[in-house]
């Protein structure tokens, strides 16, 4: 399982230097930026996945979950808060045109990656190159 997350994040990596046109000392400037900025949104995402099902197992009170309800938000707005601060810092590695095409490139490869898995399961696990 590890071999494949470390698989993934490789292809992950190639596809948006590709995509951004990252020259060397960009990719140098903006891959460590970038992993930081990923640990900490997952960090974030963990923590609103945890109160998500938390939730649906819940027979809390009112109160609690009108409280559980404000976490979410609060949570919701430090992953914002996040994404604004990182993106200043990327910004001194990207042009504006990059930083737009990262968001893009970001979704593509999210996209392209659970179309494979899909065909992958439809295939009985036979992956397609």
């Amino acid at each position: 399982m590890e071999e494949r997350k470390d698989r993934i994040q490789a292809a992950k990596i190639a596809f948006i230097t590709n995509k951004l046109d990252l020259n060397t000392t960009q990719a140098q400037q903006f891959w460590p930026t970038y992993n930081e900025y990923e640990a900490e949104k997952k960090k974030i995402r963990k923590q609103l996945k945890q109160l998500k099902i938390d939730n649906i197992l819940s027979d809390g009170t009112e109160d609690q979950l009108k409280t559980d309800i404000k976490k979410m938000f609060a949570l919701r707005q430090e992953e914002l808060d996040l994404e604004k601060m990182y993106s200043e810092k990327f910004l001194k590695v990207l042009s504006a045109k990059q930083m737009v095409e990262f968001y893009r490139a970001e979704k593509e490869f999210t996209k392209v990656l659970l179309k494979r898995l899909r065909n992958q399961r439809k295939n009985n696990g036979v992956v397609e190159e």
